[in-house]
């Protein structure tokens, strides 16, 4: 009778456990467990598309929404949230560290949240819980076997229990109801990693750029300290543009008195077309931020760059932004605090509004401070230029301007080898320009279009340089396959080398993109009268002189 009254109980309790989705091993938990389970919760990751890419579990280490979990689940994730002990969602706003040998995550979700304590020890012969939210599955109980140290304070327990591995990374609990960890199973082996070790993850300006955490879309957060803040600000620019954006509101949001996350959050604005809102953002930023003279100077920044470019220019009128207004604002900044690049912006505005000679006396002035830089004498050339310098006097300055920059040379030097180039050029000095112009293009390999070819080959033209001629327009032609002016020229180079065959094909190519071109047709007539295919080289000459080219007439008296 005893024996069927205790199966009874025994099937009531199951009974119960089924109905409410826990082990009755939950009941053996230790209050305090019970307790700190609230801080659990599941995780699920999303592909790019929306689907599902992971779920796992994870527990959150404080009330204002910092927790940890796995990490492989992050792994291709472009989004990812977490559903709580009371079934509410929490969106994971960034990452805030991650390893992958001991797949561990710590990352910030949205909200307050409930938050356990995390355990400092853990001893061989404990017993622990592994306690999801009650929701999601059973709460199990464990026993440490043992524990090893890595990284020579952190605890790696190993476990014996029944738990499968839909259990990886639920927290596991000590009888305090404080975390030793985040359960792990792989094959027949079960740890715990410390999450002592996540939790003392601290990000840097150069975590932007971290391996292992660039394998998640989603964005990675901002260091706590403004110097590595601002370092993480400028990295972001180079990621998507909704990540940036997020980035920088972060920044503002965490940094409110500085300049950076004003003045990059306006240029944001600038690229969306939003120029009302650009100038709100610098008006906050004057109102809010410690070094004002900065903040008139990002605003004086943002007007001159920006007013004058024509897809803004009426935007810009109507908010009042004028190169006066920049003016202004810069003065204002310099009244606040003296400053060397201050007063080069505002010679850079003096240039702009057409005063060459006071532009060029304040460019002149900065060269004699630490502020010198080859950028100074290029802007004294272009201000002698409208002034009616010689050639020789501008040449110098940009002669100048080149002594005076880093060497070995970088990138920052082709802006003043192309200034010069061209000036060589325009005093007849093409082999010396030529030169300029391959300095130019060793700095910008890959990035240089059509156009910039073509400007070369017509220098080397000029300079009777004739195989380095060809090889340019046939990369210009190459570039911009659809363009006949380059086969045409292409033709031309081939024609005065004798290549005849070569300068038929050339013109050919540029007839059938455009039947209009008159060089294209006298090129190819020109070409077909010298192998002897004198009727149809007179045909496309006499199609040159009806198409508009002058020197037509010419060649068909030469060859009638």
């Amino acid at each position: 009778m005893k024996e069927r009254m205790n199966m009874k109980l025994r099937t009531l309790i199951l009974a119960i456990s089924l109905v409410f989705g826990v082990s009755t091993s939950l009941f053996a938990q230790p209050a305090a467990v019970k307790k700190a389970a609230d801080a659990a919760f599941t995780l699920t990751t999303f592909k790019a598309d929306g689907s599902i890419l992971a779920t796992s579990n994870g527990v959150c280490i404080s009330t204002d929404g910092i927790a940890v979990s796995p990490w492989k689940p992050f792994i291709g994730a472009d989004k990812a949230v977490i559903v709580d002990s009371k079934g509410q969602k929490h969106d994971v706003e960034c990452l805030l560290g991650a390893n992958e040998i001991y797949d561990i995550a710590k990352f910030q979700v949205s909200g307050k949240t409930a938050a356990a304590p995390l355990a400092t020890t853990v001893s061989a012969g404990d017993e622990v819980w592994l306690t999801p939210i009650l929701k999601s599955g059973n709460a199990e109980k464990a026993n440490v076997t043992s524990v090893e140290k890595f990284m020579d304070k952190y605890n790696y327990a190993i476990l014996s229990s029944s738990a499968t591995d839909k259990m990886n990374g639920v927290p596991v609990f000590d009888k305090k109801g404080q975390v030793i960890g985040l359960y792990n199973k792989s094959g027949d082996s079960q740890s715990s990693t410390d999450a002592n070790y996540a939790k003392e993850f601290v990000l840097k300006g150069l975590s932007q750029n971290d391996v292992t955490l660039r394998q998640s879309d989603i964005r990675i957060g901002l260091p706590n300290t403004l110097e590595e803040a601002v370092v993480a600000l400028m990295l972001s620019s180079e990621k998507p543009a909704n990540i940036h954006e997020a980035i920088v509101n972060e920044f503002i949001t965490k940094f409110p008195q500085s300049n950076d996350g004003y003045y990059a959050l306006a240029n944001i604005q600038i690229a969306k077309g939003e120029v009302a809102n650009a100038d709100k953002t610098m008006q906050t930023a004057i109102g809010k931020v410690t070094a004002k003279d900065e903040a008139h100077y990002n605003f004086a920044r943002l007007i001159y760059r920006n007013a004058f470019i024509p897809e803004f220019e009426e935007k810009a009128k109507a908010i009042g932004w004028t190169l006066d207004k920049a003016l202004d604002e810069v003065q204002k900044a310099q009244s606040a605090k003296a400053n060397d690049a201050y007063r080069h912006l505002q010679a850079q505005i003096t240039y702009a509004k057409g005063d060459y000679a006071k532009a060029y006396t304040d460019f002149e002035a900065l060269t004699k401070t630490k502020f010198n830089n080859p950028e100074l004498y290029l802007e004294m050339a272009q201000s002698r230029q409208h002034l009616g310098g010689t050639d020789q006097e501008i040449l110098d300055l940009l002669n100048k301007s080149i002594e005076l920059c880093d060497t070995p040379y970088v990138s920052t030097s082709a802006p003043y080898f192309y200034t010069r180039g061209q000036q060589l050029e325009k005093m007849g000095e093409y082999r010396k320009a030529v030169q300029d112009y391959y300095t130019y293009e060793y700095f910008n390999q890959g990035r240089l279009g059509a156009a910039f070819y073509y400007m070369r080959e017509q220098c080397e033209v000029k300079g009777r340089m004739w195989q380095q001629a060809l090889q340019d327009i046939l990369v210009a032609s190459r570039l911009d396959p659809k363009e006949a002016l380059y086969p045409t020229e292409a033709g031309s180079l081939l024609l005065r080398l004798n290549k005849l065959d070569a300068a038929m094909s050339a013109a050919q190519q540029a007839i059938q993109l455009d039947d209009t071109q008159p060089d294209a047709y006298l090129i190819l007539g020109i070409a077909q009268c010298e192998s002897k295919q004198k009727e149809s080289g007179i045909k496309n000459i006499q199609k040159a002189k009806e198409l508009g080219n002058t020197q037509a007439d010419t060649f068909l008296q030469k060859y009638k």
